[in-house]
């Protein structure tokens, strides 16, 4: 059936303020009207409306002092997604597209709608642009953010008993592993049973069913049952009803829909033990997934390696943070070691939060699965800056033994072919721990909106980050060490600060338009920016030495408009055939430029 057929009215008419609000948003009103005829069928269940009310009705905005609504951060009062017109006739497609970009990275979610057009369209049908549907997915993408829906997919991607691990020198993108025309069919598929077409769907396949799990259940409220390969069942959310979505996991990567019952092929396993639901012992290096509560953020994601830290080397692992903090007290008074005088920084004495004790009460508040090494952390600022330097190399020392994988052995003890390659229970120690006080340098300059969780491709890619430092860092003398693995937070520079935040929250790291002067970053729905920029600033001396960050859900609002950078001043070698837009403000010492 063609996308565009009979039933389509000739004409439609759009209120001239809700085409303003498109135009300012960069959202094409045919290709969300295409996006409205693919995902018609989807029949999003009361509950589902109901989640869907609920995230639209919580959608923060902070609003600067500048009159007229012309500077705000997060869903502006003026975005088009809180027109009522575009609520009018159903949710289902901008549910779907909200669904897709909060779990997969924009462009990768536009092919999945790209795929899902081509395959519907008839040979009289115009299908968007992929710019189209890129435009179209951030201008939603950040919604659900807040919501239950990305808890959600990780709660079914942790009962997945199979690694997830994609090699990058073998697989350079996720289509390769996941192309968008297989999520494209496997969507079709599943909304054949929510039109009633037919009465059952099985989708087998690898941790992205966690996804679909999310979408049957969250959006849909239908009945669900999960299975591993060999039968266990793992989940069932209406234990006394025939189930209309059968998820079963499998090792390989993929998905195949199937209306065929499906029937294990293997004998059922033991139920895992305890140590094994706390700290998954499977690893998914997935490029996609949903978000993780501060509360269990480590054992989530590193599960049975930071086991192998909370237990077997959690004294090394508490005195190391402890160390790490006195080393940074000695540099934020400008008394560090004289070979650390790059890092020495007496602008962040008014930040005691990113040293010392407050440097140990924000991991542990941020990451309260750290309380119980906080004794053992403050201890060691009762060391003098010599001792902790050398109580710090001494735990790191300790931590890498233990490790002894390709990634934290020393060049010329590791063997050729296990250069870079973690550990068989899947992530370096050493760069776990330094993961850990560099997320808490991040955090200690930070106010983060309500209930906006990291994801969990986010903080894998922060470690991923902390990877890179380590493996530059080897064969280096310590001190230089300690430069290069956290220089990149203690130190950095605005732009930076920006693009590190963003990283935690939105799944990847925005990489281009980043000039030194930016003062707000907006990247796949989510917006990192200076809360000075909220209140009157006389000039740019009235700056605080250590400014601030707030992360939100959304962009950076002029009225209608909707930007995604930011920049205090005139941006230096920008490109005239791709302009910046200035504004003049009243309660800012210079103009802020907008892209």
């Amino acid at each position: 059936m063609p996308i565009i057929d009979k039933d389509v009215p000739e004409a439609m008419s759009i209120p001239s303020a809700t085409l303003r609000k498109f135009s300012g948003s960069r959202v094409d009103p045919y290709t969300r009207y295409v996006a409205y005829r693919l995902f018609r069928d989807l029949n999003i269940s009361i509950q589902g409306q109901r989640n869907i009310n609920n995230a639209l009705s919580n959608l923060p905005v902070y609003v600067s002092v500048a009159p007229g609504e012309k500077l705000s951060f997060g869903w502006g009062l003026s975005n088009v997604i809180r027109d009522q017109a575009v609520h009018e006739g159903s949710y289902e497609h901008l549910a779907m597209m909200i669904a897709l970009g909060e779990s997969f990275h924009e462009p990768y979610g536009a092919r999945v709608l790209m795929a899902l057009a081509n395959a519907a369209a008839g040979p009289e049908d115009v299908t968007p642009h992929f710019n189209q549907w890129t435009a179209t997915l951030h201008g939603c993408n950040g919604i659900f953010a807040t919501s239950d829906f990305g808890l959600l997919v990780e709660d079914y991607l942790q009962i997945d008993p199979y690694a997830t691990v994609y090699p990058v020198a073998r697989v350079k993108s996720i289509d390769d592993v996941f192309p968008p025309s297989m999520i494209a069919e496997a969507l079709r598929a599943l909304m054949r049973v929510t039109k009633g077409e037919e009465k059952h769907v099985a989708l087998v396949g690898s941790a992205i069913i966690s996804w679909f799990a999310a979408i049957a259940e969250w959006l849909c409220d239908l009945r669900i049952v999960v299975y591993q390969k060999d039968g266990k069942e793992l989940r069932v959310t209406h234990p006394d009803q025939q189930p209309q979505v059968t998820l079963v996991f499998v090792p390989e990567a993929g998905i195949n829909a199937s209306f065929e019952p499906w029937k294990p092929t293997e004998p059922a396993v033991q139920d895992s033990s305890l140590i094994d639901r706390t700290y998954s012992a499977t690893l998914h290096t997935t490029r996609f997934g949903g978000r993780v509560a501060w509360q269990s953020l480590l054992p989530r994601v590193f599960g049975k390696s930071f086991h192998h830290l909370d237990h077997d080397e959690s004294k090394a692992f508490g005195t190391m943070i402890g160390s790490a903090a006195r080393m940074f007290e000695g540099l934020a008074h400008g008394k560090g070691h004289e070979e650390h005088d790059q890092l020495v920084s007496v602008q962040n004495q008014s930040n005691t939060a990113s040293y010392g004790a407050g440097l140990i009460e924000t991991i542990t508040n941020w990451l309260p699965e750290l309380r119980r090494f906080q004794g053992r952390m403050e201890r060691s600022l009762k060391l003098s800056r010599e001792d902790a330097s050398a109580s710090y190399v001494e735990n790191l020392t300790k931590i890498r033994r233990a490790c002894h994988c390709g990634i934290c052995t020393s060049k010329d003890e590791v063997e050729k072919d296990k250069e870079g390659i973690p550990p068989a229970h899947g992530y370096c120690l050493a760069a776990l721990v330094e993961m850990v006080i560099s997320l808490g340098l991040v955090l200690a300059r930070m106010a983060v909106s309500a209930r906006l969780f990291p994801t969990r491709s986010g903080v894998y890619s922060f470690y991923q980050s902390q990877v890179s430092r380590r493996m530059e860092a080897r064969g280096l003398h310590w001190t230089m060490h300690f430069k290069l693995v956290y220089g990149n937070v203690w130190n950095a520079p605005d732009a930076v600060r920006l693009q590190n935040s963003v990283q935690i929250f939105a799944g990847s790291r925005p990489e281009k338009d980043l000039p030194e002067n930016l003062v707000a970053l907006s990247h796949e729905g989510c917006c990192a920016y200076f809360m000075d920029l909220e209140k009157r600033m006389k000039s740019s001396s009235d700056r605080p030495q250590v400014r601030l960050i707030r992360v939100v859900p959304g962009g950076i609002n002029v009225g209608e408009k909707v930007f995604d950078r930011a920049c205090m001043g005139p941006v230096a070698e920008a490109d005239p055939d791709d302009p910046w837009e200035d504004i003049t403000y009243e309660h800012l010492p210079e103009p802020l430029f907008f892209k």
